[in-house]
Formats: C-alpha cells, structure tokens, sequence
C-alpha cells in the first residue's frame, strides 16, 4: 500500500475499527481511528455525548505501521444509541472533526456522529448477504398454475406476452407465476450466489402486485394457498437460504375484511383501525389518495393486538411453524403510523420488533424508506432500510446515460439519471448512509433494482402501479 492511499484520518463502524459491534449496555468498546503518518496528529480525543452530555476521552497513540498511526480510546456504552465522533488536533494548530459524513474543519452535526448501538442482536446470518427479490406473479409458472381459474380482476397474459405499458392495465395483467414455481429454480437462484429470497406480498389481493390485500389471514390461493409458501420456504432451509415475507403495514387494500367490517358501519370494532373523513364512513384517508389502499390508524389497540404485538398476531404467525418465515421487509415504512398530528412509527416499529424477538430472535426486519432515511433507522428497531438514496440511485447516476429513467422508487424528487462520475456517487451514497450506524449499513438493502424501479418496460411491469383503476 502506498501513502497516497490514507490522505485523510479514518474510521468507520466495522471490526476493524471497533473493538465489539454488537455491545451491550454498559460494555467498555475500544474505536480506533487511522490517521496518516505525515498529517501532524498531535492530540486525538473522542467526544461521547450519553444522555445529551457532551464530553471528551483521551485517545492513546498505539502505534505505527509505514505511513499509518493508529490511536485508540475506550467507550463505554451508556445508551442504546451512544453517540461518538474524533477531535484531532495537528501541530499545526489546526484542528478537524471527524464522523461519519468525513473530516470537517467547522463544527459538524450531531446527526451524522458515529454511533454504537447496544442489545436487540440483528441475525449474525444477515450480514453480508445476497438478497433477490422475487415478484411471485411475473418470476416463474408451475404445472399446477394453468387449472386455476383466472380471478374476476385479472386480464390474462401470456407468459411471452409484453408488459402493457398503460397503467390503467398493468397491475392487472395476470401472468400467474406462484409459489412452485419459485421453488422450482431455487438451484438458479442459489447458483447466483444468493443467501436470501425476499418476496414481495403473497397475500391475496386484487393485482398482480398484491400490496392491496383482503386478508392477512391465508397465502393467495393463486400462488399455491398456505402449503406452497410453506413447502418453499422448508426448501429455501434445505439449501441453508433464508426467506423474507413483505408487509404493509401502513394499509390494506379496500376489499380486505377488516375495512368491508368497518366501511359504512360507524359501530363496527374495525372502525377504529382507519381514518374516516365523515361520520359516515364513506370517505377516508389512503395511500397517497389512492381509494383502492385504505391506510390504516395505528391508535387502535386492537389494531395493534390483530396486526403486530403478540404471538397471535399477523407479524407472530407467518414467522412460526410451519410457515417460518425468516424476517419481514415493511412497505412504505416511513409512512406508517403517521398522519397530521400522528407520529406512531416509532411506537409501531418497536412493537413490531419486540413481537419478532419474542417469537424468534433470529429474525430479520428491513424498513421501506424512498427517502433519506438516517432519521428512521437509528437501531431502535429496524435492523436495516430498503431504501434508494444511499445507494440505487448514485449507482445509477453513474453508470446509466444521463437523461433515461431513473431507479430510486417512489417519490424521489427526479425521475430521471444526471451526469454523475464516480466521485459524485462515492460522495452522495456517503451523505445518505452516513446517519446509519454501521450495524444497520451492514443489514441495509442496497438495491441493484426492485419492483418500484423504472429501468425498463420490464422492471415498470413490476412496479405497483397504484392507481384505482389498476387496483380494483
């Protein structure tokens, strides 16, 4: 290695820079930062800040190797989520902060510190895994799809037939791919090099993509019912490969049973589980306004005890015998529980994380998050985020033509790549990952594509197309 490698200090969250990445409460960690030999480091401190009280810890010269010094502190983890970042000095009189962003001369942010966190262990098995997704209707067909009755929604297609580029049809358009047939080239996909096959939805709905469901109770019978998800699944563990079910959690589709209980019945017990816009419960909040996704209010208890916290539970029971799926991705995870002066997230994401723990800590649960997503994702709950900005989108801004369609999924500001070179993506994936603490990049799902993409006709044909027309 030559010096003009280590230009600047550096640390980051992994082992080789921290002594114990999954400490408890009260645990003495050991962070190193990697400075080069010829920066005139004369003073390294690390500022802690436990309980919103900032203060500093002398770092120790540990050592050199050609062209490096090493300095090391002791940090003992006094919060959940403890917060750290360097302070160096250099003979010069100068001085730089470094975290998690890089190194500033001005005084940087809290947000983008280093930081720790401490207990609710994420899988050891997540951690540098391969994931594929697998969207059921469009990856493959078994023998078994063609005796079953196309439902009153669906507009068959071929399976050779190409996507209908009009949206109006393109949720609707039925191919009928299932269960067995993703089973059937597990050998393909394992041969990729993949540890983890994340579905989306397989609960019966009224689209191909299945994010409207009418029940949470049965696996879509289109699919291959309960048995195909579990034969699956058993398969998948054969192979020593993991699966992950998709969620909605911020809203159901408009025929499912708990919203027919409750639409135009102010008396009904489900009542509670929706926002209603008039006393008769016949208008109500959705899904960016979409009619056809009705969203759900996480003030209800009841709600809550039916959906995720409990072993009974909707979130409890796919993860139990015999289904015994592996974790769950959350749908729009940063709109969950939140609406006007409601901000449940935090609340619901905890209880559904301590519902995973309870009825099997070896679980792995991924939040949907378009956005900048550091605020959501501090370790309290989601071990990792399925989100675009910190990685889809730099990655695509750099190898695409400028001016094509643009991966990043929904509600990104443009929906089309820039001329970006290899410093800007570097750069831009740093500025969103920066607020995750290393144990949740480490789970984060960085997303060559997904359904929500928009590289091609292909991948639009994947996407949820939500609209009442598409969906009903």
């Amino acid at each position: 290695m030559t010096e003009a490698l280590y230009q600047d200090p550096h640390h980051d969250g992994s082992a080789f820079y921290v002594s114990n990445l999954d400490p408890a409460l009260g645990d003495v960690v050991r962070v190193r930062v990697r400075v080069p030999a010829d920066w005139g480091a004369t003073r390294v401190r690390v500022r802690v800040r436990p309980d919103g009280e900032p203060f500093f810890i002398e770092a120790t010269r540990r050592g050199s190797v050609p062209h490096v010094e090493w300095w090391e502190a002791a940090i003992t983890v006094e919060n959940p989520t403890h917060a750290y970042r360097f302070r160096l000095d250099r003979g010069d009189g100068t001085a730089f902060w470094l975290n998690a962003r890089g190194l500033h001369r001005l005084d940087p942010r809290d947000a983008d510190d280093f930081r720790l966190i401490a207990g609710d262990v994420p899988p050891a098995w997540s951690a540098g895994s391969v994931m594929y997704q697998v969207f059921p209707d469009r990856f493959a067909r078994s023998a078994a799809a063609d005796s079953r009755e196309l439902p009153e929604w669906a507009e068959r297609a071929a399976w050779d037939d190409p996507v209908d580029p009009d949206r109006r049809h393109t949720a609707a358009q039925f191919y009928g791919g299932d269960l067995a047939g993703v089973e059937e080239r597990l050998d393909h996909i394992q041969g990729l090099g993949v540890d983890i096959v994340y579905l989306t939805p397989v609960f019966p709905a009224r689209s191909n993509h299945r994010y409207d469901a009418y029940s949470f109770a049965h696996v879509d019978p289109l699919l291959g019912g309960d048995e195909a998800l579990v034969s699956l699944v058993e398969a998948a563990h054969a192979r020593g490969m993991r699966v992950l079910g998709d969620l909605t959690t911020n809203h159901c589709g408009d025929a499912h049973e708990w919203f027919q209980a409750a639409y135009g019945h102010p008396g009904a017990p489900e009542s509670e589980f929706f926002y209603w816009l008039d006393p008769e419960q016949l208008t109500y909040v959705s899904w960016l306004g979409v009619p056809s996704l009705p969203k759900f209010n996480w003030n209800s208890a009841e709600l809550r005890r039916r959906f995720i916290e409990g072993p009974d539970s909707v979130v409890a029971k796919w993860l139990q015998a015999p289904y015994a799926l592996d974790g769950w991705r959350i749908d729009v995870a940063n709109m969950t529980g939140r609406y006007r002066t409601d901000d449940l997230n935090p609340e619901v994401r905890r209880i559904i994380r301590r519902t995973m723990t309870e009825v099997n800590p070896d679980t792995l649960l991924l939040g949907e998050f378009t956005g900048d997503a550091a605020a959501d994702f501090a370790g309290d709950a989601w071990h990792g985020a399925m989100t675009y900005a910190n990685f889809t989108r730099p990655l695509w801004n750099w190898l695409r033509t400028p001016g094509s369609p643009a991966g990043g999924g929904l509600s990104m500001i443009v929906g089309e790549t820039q001329d970006w070179d290899g410093a800007d993506a570097v750069a831009s994936h740093r500025e969103f990952a920066a607020g995750f603490p290393w144990r949740v990049r480490t789970r984060t799902m960085n997303a060559l594509d997904t359904h929500d993409s928009r590289a091609s006709s292909t991948t639009r044909a994947r996407a949820r197309c939500r609209s009442p027309s598409a969906s009903r």
